[in-house]
């Protein structure tokens, strides 16, 4: 039989032991005390996004991955495209499906295809409206 299987059956039994008599050992009125709980604390959002000089505005509309619309005109998605939310979270391009959404956006250079995009605050598109 292996040594480790061997060793395993020898010892459960006295660790099973040992466990309910450990727990006897401290009487009632000893109070028990748990852990220190970490708190989280949220993390602040970023006030300024910057957007690539190359980044292009446009109205996008994911109708079905790959497929998707950006100012009326088809688009296809990369295969790594990602979509940032207005508060800069990555989100799944399905849960804004026929949504039409205020975006900056970059395009592939080879394929031309929607590689990243970010939807807008009323603030950011008012700021990148008026440096273009």
């Amino acid at each position: 039989m292996n040594r480790c299987v061997l060793a395993s059956l020898i010892a459960a039994p006295l660790l099973a032991t040992a466990i309910p008599s450990a727990a006897q050992n401290t009487s009632p009125s000893t109070p028990t005390t748990l852990p220190s709980v970490q708190t989280v604390l949220p993390v602040a959002q970023p006030s300024h996004r910057n957007f690539p000089h190359t980044a292009q505005l446009g109205v996008l509309r994911i109708d079905q991955i790959p497929n998707a619309q950006i100012n009326g005109q088809a688009i296809r998605t990369a295969p790594g495209f990602r979509l940032f939310s207005a508060d800069n979270r990555l989100i799944f391009a399905h849960t804004v499906q026929s949504k039409e959404l205020r975006v900056a956006y970059l395009k592939e250079a080879s394929t031309q295809w929607l590689l990243t995009a970010w939807v807008l605050t009323p603030e950011e598109l008012a700021s990148l409206t008026a440096k273009r």
